[in-house]
């Protein structure tokens, strides 16, 4: 059933589009699919002549999903139907064809609202989805 996928990166900042995301689906009659993606980054346990520790995908993958279970019982699951966790290289390219296989009616997010030197370094996941997407999107920008 098509609906909304709403995307969160487990943020405080990314739960700004919770509220409105969910009136918005309660007035259509969608419902509402809360989705992450673990970014897939390679990773290198002695970069440089030090060792690091690895961290446990699995453990990382749990973790995440419970926060994710968690944030859906807080949105409500009335109209939060589905909890979707994917690991890509490429969050905004995950996002698009998630939505796209889906049949979405629309991709909701929250932005960072980075700039300068930040949005240069971290890049706009939500700038590339504008970019790749071929569904509407519901943005919501951080307050001024």
């Amino acid at each position: 059933m098509p609906g909304i996928v709403l995307t969160t990166d487990l943020s405080q900042e990314s739960q700004r589009a919770f509220a409105p995301v969910k009136a918005l689906a309660q007035k259509l009659g969608l419902t509402v699919t809360l989705f992450t993606v673990i970014e897939d980054l390679p990773f290198e346990p002695t970069a440089g002549g030090l060792m690091a520790v690895y961290p446990d995908p699995e453990q990382v993958r749990r973790d995440w999903q419970k926060s994710l279970d968690d944030l859906a019982d807080k949105f409500g699951r009335d109209v939060c139907t589905k909890v979707v966790l994917l690991e890509a290289a490429d969050v905004s390219r995950a996002i698009v064809d998630f939505a796209a296989k889906e049949k979405a009616d629309y991709i909701a997010m929250a932005t960072h609202g980075r700039s300068g030197l930040r949005r240069l370094l971290l890049g706009s996941v939500a700038e590339q989805i504008v970019r790749q997407a071929h569904v509407p999107l519901l943005l919501y920008p951080p307050a001024a």
